[in-house]
């Protein structure tokens, strides 16, 4: 089978929208991949050794050809390698266990760094300071073949969970590795369609941050908890709250010029031009 194939097998046990054919889907596909790492056409085209018009061609749901068995496998491969690029980076110090995970992902070895991955969380001491960072991975083990995987959501809670109990060791590289797993949490909310799943994730990392600047007092987090917010989407009880704590800490005008001048706050606007909803918020 090849890989649009299995693609477009695994869409339909799943289907999270309606395509006429599988050629339609596979033309989402490919202009989906150029989506989410903000690929121009010319760009796809040069990592995939094709022309421009070859790549319209495969965006073209229209188009009777269809994409050639052997340029499938190289977009599989461009696929992994922009996700591992986007995921996954090698902090120093960096354990040997940590390479020998990145090796296998790179190799496209999932199940074997799946494996990997298990048995060394079950090994290491619920104590030590790399457990959040070893959960981490062990969660990009599983979200790099499926990101709705259930497994992956088990390993990057607990990571989270890891990171709020303040043990991860020197303080710059527990700093490093909060910004690996948040940042990449954040790109797999994104990345969810709209519904319980991704409010639900959403929950969960918004819950995060506010541990997180609970240990460390630094309004980045609470600013990365709105975001959240407003993107999962979140209730707006939830938006109201955070803004008012940052309200209390950084004094209103900061604030509100922040949320009415940056895209990422939008969903917050309304609590600024309404006040009757933002009181309202406060008794749901």
């Amino acid at each position: 089978m090849s890989f649009l194939q299995q693609k477009w097998s695994e869409h339909q046990s799943k289907p999270l929208r309606r395509y006429s054919s599988q050629r339609e889907f596979e033309a989402d596909w490919v202009g989906g991949l150029r989506r989410r790492y903000r690929l121009s056409q010319e760009r796809l085209a040069s990592l995939a050794s094709v022309s421009v018009t070859t790549v319209q061609n495969w965006e073209n749901p229209t188009s009777a050809k269809r994409i050639a068995e052997h340029n499938q496998d190289r977009l599989r491969d461009i696929d992994r390698e922009l996700w591992i690029k986007a995921h996954v980076t090698l902090l120093e110090p960096c354990p040997p266990y940590i390479r020998a995970l990145h090796e296998l992902m790179s190799a496209n070895r999932d199940s074997s760094a799946q494996g990997l991955a298990d048995y060394l969380v079950t090994c290491m001491d619920a104590r030590d300071s790399g457990r959040a960072r070893l959960l981490h991975w062990a969660g990009l083990t599983y979200s790099i073949a499926d990101p709705a995987s259930a497994k992956a959501r088990e390993y990057e809670e607990s990571a989270l969970r890891a990171l709020g109990t303040g043990n991860e060791g020197h303080d710059s590289l527990a700093a490093a590795i909060e910004n690996e797993i948040l940042g990449a949490q954040f790109e797999d909310l994104l990345a969810l369609p709209e519904g319980a799943a991704r409010r639900d994730k959403g929950r969960a990392l918004m819950q995060a941050c506010q541990r997180l600047f609970q240990r460390d007092r630094q309004p980045a987090y609470l600013w990365n908890a709105l975001e959240v917010a407003c993107r999962a989407p979140l209730e707006m009880r939830d938006s109201f709250v955070l803004v008012s704590e940052l309200q209390a800490l950084l004094g209103e005008a900061v604030v509100r010029r922040r949320i009415q001048t940056d895209a990422a706050f939008e969903g917050a606007r309304v609590l600024l031009a309404n006040p009757m909803l933002a009181s309202a918020a406060t008794l749901n």
